[in-house]
């Protein structure tokens, strides 16, 4: 945009300059020295080459991307408050088939271990009440809800959007309640040997209280990837919507 103002001030002056004498007069110089003319049709000659850069318009795709991280900088800038997610997690991990590891700094995050693959589980409870931000129900689990899902499937390791054969997007909202589901899953082939993978992310904002369940895991047993979405089915239970 600048680039374009630049441009059209320049070619408004050369304009400006045509307009009051017809032609633009040469510097002087030593009188020995035969100079011509510059004519009103090489001036405009010359206007003409300089060169127009315009900036491409911002697709559809790139607008959400740029609301989105701006929701969420908004977002983790306001009041909330993070809360203990021990009701959640701590009676399904010992129960657990899988082996894990939890650690707990405001977002709990779980490693999970199987014996042909592993993965990772971050569960958050947030009180938002505090919160300066005045959002709807459905925008507030929307945006947090695929920033969550979107940043927990980045971490598959060789896996892109295209390896996802299976995807699905839920989200139901009721007054003073709401809760989002997203989750993918992946079965592919090299010929040699096969990878399953599984992501999900689920969310429920009641009473000021949004709560987030993501995670994510790969592995060579179709039984894993099964059972590791059951898991996060498990956490789900543990949230009262």
């Amino acid at each position: 945009m600048r680039n374009n103002i630049k441009t059209a001030i320049a070619v408004m002056s050369i304009a400006a300059a045509l307009t009051g004498c017809g032609t633009i007069k040469p510097p002087t110089i030593d009188t020995a020295v035969t100079t011509e003319p510059v004519t009103a049709t090489e001036v405009t000659t010359a206007a003409a080459t300089v060169p127009v850069t315009t900036e491409a318009p911002m697709s559809d795709e790139e607008k959400r991307q740029l609301e989105q991280t701006t929701f969420i900088a908004e977002f983790l800038n306001s009041q909330i408050k993070f809360e203990d997610t021990a009701g959640i997690t701590d009676e399904v991990i010992k129960k657990s088939d899988f082996e894990c590891e939890s650690a707990k700094n405001g977002t709990e995050k779980i490693i999970v271990k199987g014996k042909n693959g592993g993965g990772v589980i971050e569960v958050s409870v947030m009180d938002i009440s505090a919160s300066s931000l005045k959002n709807d129900i459905e925008n507030v689990l929307c945006r947090y809800g695929d920033y969550s899902y979107e940043q927990i499937k980045g971490g598959m390791k060789g896996i892109n959007a295209e390896d996802f054969n299976t995807n699905y997007r839920m989200i139901t909202s009721v007054v003073t309640k709401g809760k989002f589901q997203r989750y993918g899953a992946i079965q592919k082939s090299d010929g040699m040997s096969a990878q399953f993978g599984y992501a999900e992310t689920y969310a429920v904002l009641r009473d000021n209280k949004l709560t987030i369940i993501s995670g994510q895991l790969l592995s060579t047993d179709m039984t894993e990837r099964q059972n590791f979405s059951e898991l996060i089915k498990q956490l789900a239970e543990k949230v009262e919507y």
